[in-house]
């Protein structure tokens, strides 16, 4: 297959036309992609759209919850969409659109302009049939939200017209199509928009009658425009978005913002804030929950989390660079416990250059911003001043706070003349802090207003030191002390538990001893907070930690029954679940917290330890995770934990760092275990000398690590762990193919053969891959029996959907066809298996296809084809250096190099052949080459193969594509 060419634009050349504009995708309404209607691909593209770049697992499992195979479901659906729309859905794991939708573009829309594009309720009579339920719930919520936002636009038009226009725009605000039944407080709006005596009105007021069980509604106490989106934010919210939207040079890209403030000042609030409206115009926003995360390493983690959900962690910050659109903007929401932010965010900034930070934190850390990042430091609620009249008291945002708090509790409460004043006075006692007066107006279930002024008022002088200039904490402990003694037994207790978690599901509330009612109630008296947004979750608000801390001091017992309860259940539910399940990521912090209590108790076990570990290596948590375990370790050690527990520990920090690349770390943890107690145990030892001989791998020292790998191997048979000593076989079986011989290959290829009788089918099949990729590698290898076992790994990982393992068997196809000289064959494997790869999503320009491609087009007498594909290979090489793939790009290229510079093509023969470090097949190869070419070279002058030189080497050669 010829690759296109690209050609310099002549005079003869017809004119540039302008590309046709891409089908709109509509949503409200209908269903509908230029004409296209099958309903369960045009789905598809409309979760993306709406949601994001979106794991093609969680699309299956969306849309077809009862299909055998909800992959091979989504593939057809797939292919019907791309078959008319070829550009709609575009991703490899992850699927993606640049298609915009009408339901995105209302989200966007204002006033009379939002009424316009509704065209109707979203998806509109399109059949739902066969989709999960969490899917028809999406829907119904996306339903919900676009007609809400509707509903509120039209409701703003209303409070901006004449009256005789604003008693239509309130009809149509009231009878929004697909809106759910209105709430009171959109009908207390509506309701002195519409014509007195009109229909309108009478029903109106009999709806909010209803709501009311009867009491009068009163009548409105605010101007006609209502508070804007959020109470005495408007300006920094505005500020924010400002900033956010303005063109990547101003400010420019990796910019970041400060959001400040102390406790419960409304930081997080603000950040959600600011995320729906980035949401609602469509623009890429990632919230991010910083708070507790007291490394770079476990925010990275968490950042990773929120870009990738249900997948493992990229290897690094930059990888997670494909996972963010251009001009992101990322949240990062209560980065208070983080000493090293500043060194964060410059790795941040160097890694994602093209993201935008908002931070929010009760600390400016020294260094942090720059002269074109945005500082903004948040202060209590606009108040009454204290000559203010009933107007401007209601129009204050603190007085708006209160009262919407208070009506939580005392529905009949409303602002008047009477007690105007008294309101007044408590928002400026508090300085207008939001938890503060959250919390004084939870007292009214117990007090009257009278009181609650009284008490406010009374304890004034804490709420202002000397000089003035409190910025609302010391009013808010106050307030916070107050509304604890305010809770009854019952509810302290509930409180005093939920200490112990980070937060958690409310479906868990009971397994932790608090009763879901007291949940409840916790969230009535403002002690609770739901943090995540599109999560049910709940944590108890970060400002009030320190009282509930003080008086958890005071109940030692309750305590310590409420961390065995704790980790009894999160430590069963963790240990009953997949290592790399998705719901595990909710619950890790809970995870390491019930671990810590359960060996402070001396419940933990090695099993525990081992499970955690796993899921930290299966999900990606290398970084983060080294430095969990490590704080395991040591408490274990304090606790002096029995030594299985103690070395599972150890272990798992050891092996972690060696994943994270740490490998300095690793060898230093992995030398001081050697060497101290815990080594005499045979089963810890082995698995030590494991991870030490994974290091000298990474390290080059490949004699050092066989012979690791062959003491932890004889340990492994002593201790009768057969799949451990399969697995130690294999490793040392790779490391053979380095620094071994073609006979001892085949003798330790001949020793596992005899094991995959007895193993389990899928350990079976991955050992039978790896034999398989070694013999492919050993010269006089018999070619054609190894085609039919690679025949029947392929069949093996199509039946177990393996995409990995299908893939891998089809590249060595097509090897074995190239040495058997069967060209047009592996022409065909090749060509079918980018076909394969485009199926399953994947990109099918891979440097393996373009590797092959250019063996295949030499072979076939095409050299300015395979000069293509080269050059390719030379463009991704110097992107991701590799030392195989670019030898493998050599001994290709050799017939082309040696007609162009022999002398130097003899060299690079020689570098290979010579150089220990390289794959014995490769030298094996480069040595046979230099033989047929130069029979009579004798010269031992080559120089080690050095990548970046020969890299330069062949670019000049064959120049880049």
């Amino acid at each position: 297959m010829t690759e296109p060419t690209l050609t310099e634009p002549t005079l003869t050349d017809p004119a540039p036309t302008l590309a046709p504009a891409p089908p709109a995708l509509i949503t409200l309404g209908g269903l509908d992609l230029g004409g296209f209607r099958k309903v369960k691909s045009l789905l598809l593209l409309v979760y993306v759209a709406l949601e994001g770049p979106t794991p093609r697992r969680t699309l299956a499992t969306l849309l077809w919850p009862g299909a055998a195979r909800p992959e091979g479901s989504l593939r057809v659906a797939l292919h019907a969409l791309r078959e008319a729309h070829p550009d709609a859905l575009g991703g490899e794991d992850r699927l993606s659109t640049p298609l915009g939708s009408d339901a995105a573009q209302l989200l966007t829309r204002r006033g009379e302009a939002a009424w316009d594009a509704y065209t109707g309720p979203f998806l509109h009579g399109v059949p739902l049939s066969g989709v999960s339920a969490e899917f028809e719930e999406w829907v119904e919520t996306q339903r919900e939200r676009l007609a809400r936002h509707v509903q509120e636009e039209a409701l703003r038009a209303a409070e901006t017209a004449d009256p005789a226009r604003a008693a239509d725009w309130a009809a149509r605000a009231y009878r929004t199509p697909g809106a759910p039944p209105p709430e009171a407080d959109l009908l207390r709006r509506a309701l002195p928009l519409t014509l007195p005596g009109s229909p309108l009105e009478a029903e109106i007021r009999a709806e909010l009658g209803e709501l009311d069980e009867g009491t009068p509604t009163p009548a409105p106490t605010r101007p006609a425009r209502v508070a804007a989106r959020m109470l005495g934010r408007e300006a920094e919210l505005d500020t924010l978005l400002a900033w956010t939207l303005a063109p990547q040079t101003t400010p420019p890209a990796g910019g970041a913002a400060l959001i400040t403030g102390p406790g419960g000042i409304g930081k997080s609030t603000l950040t959600r804030e600011l995320l729906r409206e980035l949401t609602r115009l469509d623009r890429p926003a990632t919230l991010v929950d910083a708070e507790g995360a007291a490394s770079a390493a476990e925010l990275s983690a968490r950042l990773s989390a929120a870009l990738t959900p249900g997948q493992a962690a990229p290897p690094t910050l930059a990888a997670l660079s494909d996972h963010l659109p251009p001009h992101a903007t990322v949240l990062l929401d209560g980065a208070d416990a983080l000493n090293d932010l500043p060194d964060l965010l410059r790795a941040l900034r160097r890694d994602l250059p093209g993201v935008r930070w908002v931070i929010s934190s009760r600390r400016s850390p020294p260094g942090l911003l720059g002269e074109r990042d945005l500082l903004l430091p948040l202060a209590g609620l606009p108040q009454a001043p204290p000559e203010a009249d009933l107007a401007q008291i209601a129009a204050s945002s603190a007085t708006q706070l209160f009262l919407r708090e208070a009506a939580r509790t005392r529905r009949d409460l409303t602002l008047t003349a009477a007690n105007a004043a008294l309101i007044a006075g408590i928002t400026r006692r508090l300085q207008g802090h939001p938890l503060a007066l959250a919390l004084a107006a939870s007292w009214l279930r117990v007090e009257n207003l009278e009181a609650v002024y009284a008490r406010v008022l009374t304890e004034a002088a804490q709420l202002t030191p000397e000089g003035g200039g409190s910025d609302g904490r010391r009013g808010l402990n106050a307030v916070a002390r107050r509304s604890w003694d305010l809770l009854n037994p019952g509810q302290q207790h509930a409180a005093l538990r939920l200490t112990v978690t980070s937060d958690l599901d409310p479906a868990d509330a009971p397994h932790l001893g608090v009763p879901a009612h007291l949940i409840d109630e916790l969230l009535t008296h403002n002690f609770l907070e739901a943090h995540q947004p599109g999560t049910e979750r709940l944590r108890l608000y970060p400002a009030l930690r320190g009282l509930l801390t003080e008086q958890a001091a005071a109940h030692p017992g309750l305590i310590t029954q409420a961390r065995a309860d704790h980790a009894r259940h999160y430590l069963t539910w963790f240990t009953a679940q997949p290592p790399e399940a998705p719901p595990v990521d909710a619950e890790r912090d809970n995870i390491v917290a019930a671990l810590h209590a359960a060996l402070h108790s001396g419940d933990a076990t090695a099993a525990q330890i081992d499970h955690f570990l796993a899921h930290h290596d299966r999900r990606g948590l290398h970084a983060s995770g080294t430095d969990t375990f490590a704080a395991l370790a040591d408490a274990a050690e304090d606790a002096c934990a029995p030594d299985s527990v103690q070395a599972a520990a150890q272990i798992a920090s050891m092996w972690l760092a060696y994943r994270a690349g740490r490998l300095l770390d690793a060898q230093t943890l992995a030398g001081h275990f050697l060497a101290g107690p815990l080594a005499a145990d045979p089963a810890s030892r082995m698995k030590v000398l494991n991870t030490l001989a994974a290091v000298r791998g990474v390290q080059g020292q490949m004699q050092s690590a066989t012979d690791l790998l062959r003491q932890a191997l004889a340990l492994a048979v002593e201790l009768g762990d057969q799949i451990r000593a399969v697995f130690y076989r294999v490793n040392i079986l790779s490391n053979l193919a380095f620094i071994g011989t073609p006979e001892q290959v085949q003798e330790l290829v001949a020793q596992l053969r005899a094991e995959v009788p007895s193993l389990p089918e899928g350990l079976a099949w991955m050992v039978r891959e790896r034999l398989l990729q070694a013999e492919l590698y050993v010269p006089g290898a018999d070619t054609d029996r190894l085609l039919t076992e690679v025949q029947q790994l392929a069949e093996y990982a199509e039946r177990a959907g393996n995409v990995q393992t299908f893939h891998q068997a089809t590249l060595m196809q097509i090897r074995l066809l190239l040495r058997q000289q069967k060209v047009r064959q592996a022409e065909q494997q090749l060509n079918g298996w980018r076909k394969h790869l485009t199926d399953d999503g994947q990109p099918g320009d891979r440097m393996e296809w373009h590797l092959l491609s250019a063996e295949v087009a030499y072979a076939r007498g095409r050299a300015e084809q395979g000069r293509t594909h080269a050059r390719h290979v030379l463009h991704l090489l110097n992107q991701f250096p590799q030392p195989w793939e670019l030898v493998e790009l050599c001994l290709v290229l050799v017939d082309d190099l040696e007609t162009r510079a022999p002398q130097q093509t003899a060299r690079l023969l020689r570098s290979i052949r010579d150089t220990a470090s390289l794959h014995q097949w490769q030298r094996w190869r480069a040595g046979q080459s230099l033989a047929s070419r130069f029979p009579g070279e004798r010269s031992s002058g080559g120089t080690d193969f050095q990548l970046p030189q020969i890299l330069a080497w062949l670019s000049e050669q064959l120049g880049t594509p």
